[in-house]
């Protein structure tokens, strides 16, 4: 379950932020608990860890930059996220609390869904070990000829699979590598690597999976991939599993 507090002394943007990460959460069929606190004083008596914490900066009393150093000095893997109508407090904030990310109010659905589908990834890529696979990827000589060799991956730096021109290609953030297999018996070797087929050509990464929306996977490097129709139900219920699995 995803712990997340709002510290806020103006109720207005308590409740939008409270009724945003609400909408959020529900759609995805995450488990969370949502603590509200009008002064970083509460907050700060509250000896409870968070997994996400929106704070404004410009409390009354204590203010935002001091409470958020007084809870990193307990809890260094809370992610703080700011809120504040003075865009000159917001690099302070970065810099003194390594805060997370900022939101000006008044806060977005946009920016806000921006920034918990961050939080998300990371607490994910946090909770799971390092993992490495193995192919014989294919290459071109200076003299034109094709040679293979062995190649090691993080699981993690693999976006997808995706079978192109009788090869497949593994699509990593910056680069691209090619193979030679069937997507069938890649995909049962990457199942227990949380890879789902979403189309008959591509084989995902649930962990980069940011989205769906119709019949797309929107990725978290800005790749957009087809989602099959016939697969669509199987596959969003095998992201909802893996997302509540890793929270």
């Amino acid at each position: 379950m995803l712990t997340i507090a709002i510290c806020d002394d103006d109720t207005n943007d308590t409740l939008r932020i409270a009724a945003l990460v609400k909408n959020y959460m529900d759609a995805r069929k995450i488990s969370y608990q949502v603590n509200t606190f009008p002064s970083g004083e509460e907050l700060l008596r509250i000896h409870k860890n968070f997994d996400l914490i929106f704070l404004d900066i410009g409390l009354n009393g204590i203010n935002g930059i001091l409470v958020g150093k007084k809870i990193r000095e307990r809890d260094h893997n809370v992610k703080v996220i700011y809120t504040t109508s003075f865009h000159q407090f917001c690099k302070q904030a970065v810099n003194h609390v390594h805060a997370f990310a900022y939101l000006v109010k008044p806060v977005t659905k946009v920016n806000t869904e921006k920034q918990l589908d961050d939080i998300l990834q990371y607490i994910q890529e946090e909770h799971e070990p390092s993992e490495t696979v193995r192919f014989e990827i294919l290459e071109i000589t200076q003299q034109g000829e094709v040679e293979t060799r062995i190649k090691d991956f993080e699981v993690k730096d693999i976006f997808y699979f995706e079978y192109f021109n009788r090869k497949i290609k593994i699509k990593l953030e910056n680069k691209e590598y090619f193979f030679r297999d069937k997507m069938k018996d890649l995909a049962e070797k990457m199942l227990e690597h949380h890879f789902e087929v979403c189309h008959q050509c591509f084989l995902v990464n649930l962990r980069h999976v940011k989205k769906i929306k119709g019949y797309e996977a929107y990725l978290n490097n800005n790749d957009i991939i087809p989602v099959s129709q016939k697969k669509s139900a199987a596959f969003r219920k095998k992201l909802n599993q893996f997302i509540l699995s890793n929270i």
